[in-house]
């Protein structure tokens, strides 16, 4: 008599996809020192260097990249879409284009 053996159902290819987009997405916290402002806690997306959000304290950024980076919710579309950002960071210069 012949086993039969079932085959497991494959996942279509746009949802294998969209699990290594969402693992390329990370949110970090770093510390930014400016005149006139102080101490302030940026919440950083990579790869796009997006600053997500600009807080006072560190535990408040930290909670706010941890949430991130739990649910990644953003990253279907690429990553925070671009006018809810504060404006973008490279190399550890923060842009003249953040928007206050």
């Amino acid at each position: 008599m012949v086993k039969k053996v079932s085959k497991k159902p494959r996942q279509p290819k746009h949802r294998r996809s969209m699990k290594n987009i969402k693992d390329s997405f990370s949110y970090e916290v770093k510390m930014s020192k400016r005149r006139g402002k102080g101490v302030r806690w940026l919440v950083i997306e990579r790869p796009t260097g997006s600053i997500i959000s600009e807080e006072i304290f560190e535990d408040k950024a930290q909670s706010v990249a941890d949430h991130q980076n739990k649910y990644k919710q953003w990253a279907n579309q690429g990553g925070v879409v671009k006018h809810l950002t504060l404006g973008k960071i490279w190399a550890n210069k923060v842009s003249v284009s953040m928007k206050y």
